[in-house]
């Protein structure tokens, strides 16, 4: 047997040129070609991508800070809110009334028969202002609504001689009265209030140190005054008066047997 000689694995690969080239290494492949690019869609050119400018990027940084500060604060006066001892419990409040007893100074005989009363409102609108000076640094106005009753009385203590005539059977009386007269107003203060207040910087600060005491006295002083003359710009309430009075003397006086009743007012 004829002895083994080395062998060598000879391998021929043909090269770009088209030549066989020997050798026992693989041969690199061909790097692949790339692939073509795909078309950009119809109706839209690429772009570059634009920046966000940064007054949006500010915008944004104080729009979370104003809500981080809002909520802090929030969180801060909860905090008080709760250290509050009035609040839990834990200080009690109580009031002590240590007024006197009332005591009685005077005492007045009316002698009058209250027959009718009016309920009466009107809006009180006043105005202080300076000359030649705007209204916003100095001047007052005030809108007040008032409510309060005005009486119609009749006076039954200046009956003189002869004001009630009797028959001998004592079945018919007349009675000659005074016209009814209208009372001081009464100001309903739990139905009176400032509507509306304007006032110029100066009249502010000069409040605030001073205050407005006379203000409020000045207000139903006022209102007072227009209530009356509400009341005696027509008869309406003396008419309804008149009627009261009579209808109440004659119910008095018809139960004693008194049939005919006649009720006159003079002045």
């Amino acid at each position: 047997m004829a002895p083994l000689k080395r062998f060598t694995d000879r391998t021929t690969v043909p090269d770009r040129t088209g030549r066989e080239k020997v050798g026992s290494e693989p041969a690199e492949p061909e790097p692949a070609e790339p692939a073509p690019a795909e078309p950009a869609p119809a109706g839209r050119a690429p772009g570059p991508r634009r920046a966000v400018p940064r007054t949006v990027w500010f915008a944004v940084a104080l729009g979370v800070l104003a809500i981080a500060g809002a909520l802090s604060a929030r969180i801060v006066m909860a905090g008080f809110a709760d250290l509050n001892p009035f609040r839990n419990g834990i200080v009690q409040q109580r009031t002590v009334d240590r007024s006197g007893p009332a005591v009685l100074k005077a005492v007045t005989e009316l002698g009058d028969l209250q027959a009718a009363s009016g309920y009466y409102e009107i809006v009180i609108d006043v105005e202080r202002s300076v000359d030649h000076v705007p209204s916003v640094l100095s001047g007052r106005r005030v809108l007040f609504v008032a409510a309060g009753t005005v009486d119609a009385e009749v006076d039954l203590r200046s009956l003189g001689d002869g004001a009630v005539t009797v028959n001998e059977d004592r079945t018919s009386a007349t009675l000659r009265l005074p016209r009814p007269r209208l009372s001081e107003p009464h100001l309903d203060v739990d139905r009176s209030y400032v509507y509306d207040e304007e006032r110029g910087l100066v009249d502010r600060i000069g409040d605030t140190f001073s205050g407005t005491p006379d203000l409020q006295s000045s207000l139903y002083q006022l209102a007072s005054r227009r209530l009356g003359e509400a009341a005696a710009a027509n008869d309406d309430l003396s008419s309804h008066a008149e009627s009261s009075a009579r209808t109440v003397l004659q119910g008095l006086l018809r139960p004693l047997g008194f049939t005919d009743v006649t009720v006159t007012f003079t002045d």
